[in-house]
């Protein structure tokens, strides 16, 4: 009977309850991280490999991110195009609260959840938290991957959306520009840029994530520079002019990418970075020699960085 596990495995069922594994050949397991929905996501699985022994088989990976998360794996026997409920009898670095961390290892005890096995098997495992502080997802639209963090009660992109649309530049023209800092965005095109299941933050989402990081209410609702060293917790702790870096204790990871006129022109990059609001034009900006999130009203015009807020 044949099993496909990345390689292939030739398996036999004896009287005696005993799995025969004669080896032909292993490669990587077949595996899938998954997105779930609402408040779930995945953290970055890889390095997936296996060997077996004796009638089990040693699934090993490494899990990256910060904060536990619930690890469930799954088979198809079918190559991936359907798959059954998660597996029951494992043990080892599978279930809830596993810590990230490397060389985990998952132990399947095959004949205690299939009499046989045959077809094309593959695995997936699915590593999710509700509660954890950051991971990784992908959009679907071009395979890009974006990692997240969760400020207060709202999961935000760590880092500006690079998605190619109408009225939207890398700074100077520079593909490497949109690799390091994002695209920018003018406002009609940053309203439908984010992926699905993620939205531009309006003003009031600003908002929330300032006073998460500890701005007043009073001073949330204020302009121009506002708060005290909120911009520090905000900002990267590289990649801004002038010793302007922050601290990045909140991991926003805020890069300064500039802004693009409508001249066509460009400006400001290394020294400034501008995010749109949702909310009629309304967007924030970060100096490099300041540790205030600065609140101002600009033209659609303008072209400015995104961070998309999780639905």
């Amino acid at each position: 009977m044949k099993i496909e596990l990345g390689g292939i495995l030739l398996v036999n069922k004896t009287n005696n309850n005993e799995l025969n594994m004669k080896k032909i050949k292993l490669k990587h397991i077949a595996f899938i991280t998954l997105i779930m929905p609402l408040f779930a996501f995945s953290q970055k699985v890889d390095n997936i490999r296996f060997e077996q022994v004796g009638k089990q088989i040693n699934i090993y990976y490494d899990l990256q991110g910060e904060g536990n998360c619930n690890v469930n794996i799954y088979y198809s026997e079918d190559g991936g195009n359907t798959w059954g409920s998660s597996l029951v009898n494992v043990t080892g670095a599978v279930g809830e609260n596993q810590k990230p961390g490397a060389n985990k290892m998952i132990i399947w005890d095959v004949l205690k959840d299939k009499d046989k096995l045959s077809g094309e098997i593959k695995f997936k495992i699915e590593a999710i938290s509700f509660f954890c502080k950051s991971g990784y997802f992908k959009d679907k639209r071009d395979g890009k991957r974006y990692s997240w963090v969760r400020i207060g009660a709202q999961i935000w992109m760590a880092e500006n959306l690079n998605y190619s649309t109408n009225d939207s530049w890398c700074h100077d023209n520079n593909k490497t520009n949109c690799d390091k800092y994002g695209r920018l965005y003018n406002w009609e095109a940053a309203k439908k840029a984010c992926p699905v299941g993620w939205y531009l933050p309006s003003d009031n989402d600003w908002k929330q994530m300032e006073m998460a990081l500890g701005m007043s209410q009073g001073e949330a609702e204020d302009v121009n520079g506002r708060g005290i060293n909120e911009a520090k917790k905000i900002k990267s702790t590289s990649g801004w002019d002038l010793n302007g870096n922050g601290t990045n204790s909140s991991g926003f990871n805020a890069l300064p990418g500039g802004f693009h006129f409508s001249d066509g022109s460009f400006g400001d990059l290394g020294f400034n970075g501008n995010w749109w609001s949702s909310s009629q034009l309304w967007y924030r900006l970060l100096y490099y020699k300041d540790d205030r999130v600065y609140r101002y009203n600009e033209s659609m015009a303008r072209g400015f960085s995104v961070r998309c807020l999780k639905n």
